[in-house]
């Protein structure tokens, strides 16, 4: 449910802009990212003294909706940060995306929308899957998911790899990329070159850093949201505030029927 509510997001964000991604981009995000890691997630031990509380059965209760719904929000609120960030770059107002045809998807993924967008979506697989990965009272540690530890460590280094170095590797994604080192596609043998006028993708060095604080930020918020709201201490402060506001609701008596039912009329029943 929530890998289909960011892939929604991101699908249209590009659908706005008539752009999508490499097709490299999707085998990592609907593929290689996301099957490790739900593989990786599943492997949490169990904690090694029971629960005093059993965890929620409702995959519709407000326990799970906060969380998926809070993160899906604060995942929604940087890529709209990082777009505004990039529209607001003095050296993009010249380079903006201004293709109309898009009958091939081979050639409207080489642009800095595109780019953008699926750095900062991209990492929120990796970023959301982290703060899914804590086990609360249920689990064991979540340090001790050594095969998730892993594979968050291997792809948010890629990652970051891809962001800031310009390389064979940052091209693979067509990011930070220019036509000396393209290389080949998923549905080609051979290098496609860059397909926009500037034959290249690579952004400043100093934007690429703006990039990295916002998935970090975004990595925050997003432990911070599932480990302290919804589940820690924050969260259970708010559910006994709750119970006791329902527990001061007056009780309906006998008496109160009783004097409800007379004030409108009505006889009461004596049985």
């Amino acid at each position: 449910f929530y890998v289909v509510k960011v892939e929604t997001l991101s699908q249209v964000i590009n659908a706005y802009f008539r752009i999508t991604f490499a097709d490299w981009n999707w085998t990592f995000m609907d593929g290689i990212w996301l099957i490790s890691l739900a593989f990786a997630l599943s492997l949490a031990e169990p904690a090694a003294r029971l629960s005093p509380k059993r965890p929620t059965s409702s995959l519709l209760g407000p326990q799970t909706l906060s969380s998926v719904l809070g993160i899906l929000f604060l995942n929604y609120f940087f890529t709209m940060l990082a777009i505004a960030a990039l529209f607001g770059a003095d050296w993009f107002s010249c380079r903006q995306w201004e293709f109309t045809d898009i009958s091939n998807v081979l050639t409207i993924g080489d642009n800095y929308e595109s780019e953008v967008i699926f750095l900062v979506t991209g990492y929120q697989y990796i970023s959301s899957a982290i703060a899914f990965n804590f086990g609360y009272t249920y689990r064991a540690g979540w340090f001790r998911n050594y095969w998730f530890v892993f594979f968050a460590l291997l792809w948010t280094t890629i990652h970051f790899i891809v962001t800031l170095v310009p390389s064979e590797l940052s091209c693979l994604f067509r990011v930070n990329c220019s036509n000396e080192d393209v290389v080949t596609s998923v549905t080609s043998i051979d290098p496609q070159p860059i397909n926009n006028p500037y034959n290249t993708t690579l952004m400043p060095a100093d934007f690429r850093w703006v990039l990295i604080l916002m998935m970090l930020l975004n990595l925050s918020a997003n432990v911070c949201w599932d480990y302290f709201i919804v589940y820690g201490s924050v969260g259970e402060k708010i559910v006994v505030f709750i119970k006791k506001r329902i527990s001061k609701k007056p009780a309906v008596t006998d008496d109160l029927r009783f004097s409800e039912s007379t004030e409108k009329g009505f006889a009461p029943v004596i049985t």
